[in-house]
């Protein structure tokens, strides 16, 4: 993980599966995430946003994501926010409970880990068969 200072704080630049910038403060992290969700560490961060199970948008307008990631049937969600054209910020981390869950009617999932990868091997299988490119554009072998 790379980190620079800007005004005299130090700031974390993570990538995630969707961003490709996203920052976060240390000020932050120590001052906020640390303090009120003690079990939640920089590796999960990074982790979480790196490789998640999940990604959710209460809407297609908001700027507001929801990275989700189980370990031990504990799920871990972690939230940015556009920070800046491009950046995105991470605003906390914390540990789902049942009653924080997410429900159709009221998020939009944007990434879903098990469905990319099978679309993944589908389209892996396809590229790597001659015929069906053939097939696909009417050409005779």
């Amino acid at each position: 993980m790379d980190f620079y200072y800007e005004d005299r704080f130090l700031i974390f630049k993570l990538k995630s599966k969707l961003h490709e910038k996203v920052i976060l403060y240390n000020r932050n992290y120590r001052k906020h995430i640390k303090i009120s969700h003690p079990d939640v560490s920089l590796k999960y961060i990074r982790e979480i946003l790196e490789d998640p199970d999940y990604v959710y948008k209460y809407s297609r307008n908001s700027k507001t994501y929801y990275y989700e990631k189980n370990y031990n049937s504990i799920t871990y969600r972690v939230v940015i926010s556009k920070y800046k054209k491009h950046v995105k910020g991470v605003i906390t981390c914390y540990k789902v409970e049942l009653n924080e869950e997410f429900t159709k009617k009221h998020a939009l999932c944007v990434y879903d880990k098990e469905v990319y990868l099978k679309e993944k091997e589908i389209e892996e299988e396809f590229e790597n068969n001659i015929s069906y490119f053939y097939e696909l554009f009417n050409i005779v072998e």
